[in-house]
């Protein structure tokens, strides 16, 4: 499943893709599967709560769409040059792969291109690229040739890469998880709440275009309108050379504080602290300034709903190749699925009131 939902193809816009293959691993393990209007998808499983009042929504979020580009423009010698979709570092991106797919769903290899060092000035050759300097190599002769393969301006631009188990297989290799994990993730729990019992009903998200604006989460909160909604999403690894924040690979649950758009309910947070503790799952804790999440959008949905976001630890996020652990993904579906069998109306109403 990890290795179908994130090898699927889809940048902020063109999420259909990677939703296809979402919805298949959600069928025969919920009720129902719904869309908004900006194509996120959501499964409901139903819970088992009684009486006149409705259950409680609890809603899981992971993103789908990667970070890629848009054909902006067909040269007359047959290079494309893009626009980006999502964060892009171009330090990482000469001589990576990528795939464009045109209307009609034929995928063109190509590789982005850039002028060897050898031909610059030291002082330029030192230089990072701005991203207009780079472009598009698909090996045609003219544009001529480009447009005969079918490419159009508004074209569809990913990024291309294989699913690796690494030497330690714990250590799983990919492009786009950010945030194909948190997708897999919703996913997983439902799957796992199939033979459980539950008060709640439980949605796994999969939101559109958070890349570029967190959009999708917030249509799929209005749509959904949980009364719990938890994203899932990538933080940066501290394990790594040079690095000062994040997270160490392999640590476990990741409680977010915080990030750039969010602060998390603090009795949320606590609550998944107990059961960690409880159940014996290791976890840390992280503040991430700098980005933000799809909890930017939900938690200010309607009148406010309870909200925090869980964390994956991945190296080189928003490149071609990022790294997770296998050990940070089942821990944080095991805690995801115990919360979600304990959540009823008395637990929301205590989260809801600690603001007060």
């Amino acid at each position: 499943m990890l290795k179908d939902i994130t090898l699927s193809k889809g940048i902020s816009g063109h999420e259909a893709g990677c939703s296809r293959v979402v919805k298949k691993y959600l069928e025969g393990h919920v009720d129902e599967i719904g869309y908004d209007n900006l194509g996120s998808i959501f499964g409901v499983q139903k819970g088992n709560g009684k009486g006149s009042q409705p259950a409680p929504k609890v809603a899981i979020f992971g993103h789908m769409d990667e970070i890629g580009f848009y054909v902006r423009e067909i040269e007359d010698c047959g290079y494309l040059r893009v626009v980006p979709a999502g964060g892009h570092w171009t330090h990482v991106l000469l001589d990576q792969e990528v795939l464009v797919t045109t209307r009609e769903g034929k995928e063109i290899y190509g590789v982005l291109g850039f002028v060897p060092a050898h031909g610059l000035a030291p002082e330029v050759a030192k230089t990072v690229k701005d991203l207009d300097e780079l472009y598009i190599d698909i090996g045609v002769c003219d544009k001529q040739e480009a447009e005969d393969a079918g490419i159009r301006i508004g074209d569809m631009v990913s990024l291309k890469t294989d699913f690796v188990e690494m030497e330690n297989p714990n250590y799983l290799c990919s492009k786009a998880w950010d945030d194909r994990v948190g997708v897999a993730i919703a996913v997983d729990v439902v799957r796992q709440l199939t033979s459980a019992e539950h008060y709640a009903d439980v949605y796994a998200v999969g939101s559109t275009q958070e890349e570029v604006g967190l959009r999708g989460a917030k249509t799929a909160a209005y749509t959904v309108c949980p009364d719990i909604g938890i994203a899932i999403d990538s933080t940066y690894a501290r394990d790594v050379p040079g690095a000062k924040y994040g997270t160490n690979l392999g640590s476990g649950v990741t409680l977010s504080v915080m990030d750039g758009s969010v602060i998390g309910n603090r009795e949320l947070i606590y609550y998944m602290e107990d059961i960690c503790k409880e159940c014996g799952i290791d976890f840390v804790y992280d503040l991430f300034l700098r980005g933000g999440t799809d909890s930017g959008e939900i938690h200010k949905t309607g009148s406010g709903i309870v909200n925090m976001t869980l964390s994956i630890p991945s190296r080189y996020i928003h490149a071609h190749r990022a790294i997770i652990h296998r050990k940070d993904y089942a821990d944080t579906v095991s805690l995801l699925v115990e919360f979600c069998k304990r959540v009823d109306w008395d637990l929301v109403n205590k989260f809801r009131a600690s603001n007060r």
